[in-house]
């Protein structure tokens, strides 16, 4: 035995009736405290996550945590994650990831033998891994390559939408949360542990809290705590702009938030640091993100296709949350925070290239 800790010895083993495989490698900050495994049952591929014991007890604590209260901490996040997941599947949402079953047991022969675990449907990995951000391509390598990209974010944004749909704002819309489930291009959502829902019966064990998702990838407003009154919609619009962070992201390999920073003298985590009041410094942040688009027509290498894709990144990143969101929704009876125009935008400029990379086979 090399380990006291079951959890940290899984491979080979069976857990809740899944041949344990192998082992993933996890460097999403905020599953920083689970292990994930491939595993299988009866001819089912899928992927475990599990609760890190060893890393809980041994590893970096969250400030102001002691052990015990930091285990406490993941095992009550870990519960809501699974019962979140769970609902999910309940309803068929098609771009989130299908959770299977979630459970506790104990392996027998280790001093700490609990194996705490949620069963999620196997995908080929993480966005991350298949995009390219190639800047000396053909006009039609680079045309194929904005296709794939439009694709993705089109399912990307229903799947958004799908956890709306039902009162739940994701809130970690990251490349570690995009999966990849089969060559020919099916995208869903993951992390839902940082998720918050509208549900009574599905409070988030840290609802106290604007934003619990990955602060590379979080809107400006979340340095600042600032929120609009309606705190569901407040939750939706944090939602809308890392929507659009995953287009600049898609773009650049970078994302909105970082490219903020770039353009200011101060980083957003510094000037909330100084206490300043998120609508005090917003002219300033507005003025980094009109140079941040300026910047980002040149990413756009398709000239028929540029200013619509940085029109889309506009809306959705604005950094008042009170003006973000599709600009036609604004005149209409509909939330700023609703994303079907959005989902139909992208479907048309997928549609649309779709149509010049046909029209240019022709030639």
């Amino acid at each position: 035995m090399s380990t006291i800790f079951a959890s940290s010895d899984l491979v080979g083993k069976n857990v809740g009736g899944w041949k344990v495989v192998r082992q993933l490698y996890n460097n999403d900050i905020t599953t920083r405290y689970a292990l994930f495994f491939y595993v299988e049952k009866g001819g089912e591929n899928a992927i475990m996550k599990v609760i890190d014991n060893e890393k809980c007890n041994t590893g970096d604590k969250k400030e102001g945590l002691t052990r015990n209260e930091l285990m406490s901490c993941e095992t009550t996040a870990f519960g809501y994650e699974a019962k979140i997941a769970k609902t999910c599947a309940g309803q068929h949402m098609g771009n989130v990831i299908r959770y299977i079953e979630s459970g506790e047991t104990e392996l027998n022969g280790y001093p700490i033998p609990t194996v705490t675990y949620i069963v999620y449907e196997q995908s080929e990995g993480k966005i991350s891994d298949f995009l390219t951000f190639s800047s000396k391509a053909s006009f039609v390598a680079d045309l194929k390559m904005l296709i794939d990209k439009l694709k993705s974010l089109h399912q990307v944004a229903k799947g958004v939408r799908q956890l709306h749909t039902h009162f739940i704002a994701h809130h970690n819309i990251t490349p570690h949360n995009i999966e990849v489930l089969e060559s020919n291009g099916k995208f869903k959502l993951s992390g839902l542990q940082t998720s918050r829902s509208q549900q009574p019966d599905l409070q988030s064990p840290e609802h106290y809290r604007l934003y619990n998702g990955d602060l590379t990838f979080a809107p400006p407003e979340a340095f600042f705590a600032y929120k609009i009154p309606d705190e569901m919609v407040a939750y939706y619009q944090i939602d809308t702009y890392m929507l659009g962070n995953m287009i600049v992201y898609y773009l650049t390999g970078l994302n909105m938030t970082t490219l903020l920073n770039h353009h200011l003298h101060y980083s957003l985590k510094e000037m909330a640091s100084h206490g300043d009041d998120y609508l005090t410094v917003l002219p300033e942040i507005s003025n980094a993100f009109n140079m941040v688009l300026e910047n980002l027509k040149s990413c756009v290498r398709i000239d028929e296709l540029r200013q619509p894709i940085i029109e889309l990144i506009e809306c959705l990143c604005n950094p008042d949350p009170d003006r973000r969101g599709y600009p036609g929704n604004f005149n209409t009876s509909e939330a700023n925070s609703d994303l079907q125009r959005v989902i139909t935008r992208l479907d048309v400029l997928y549609n649309k290239a779709q149509l010049m990379l046909a029209k240019n086979n022709l030639k």
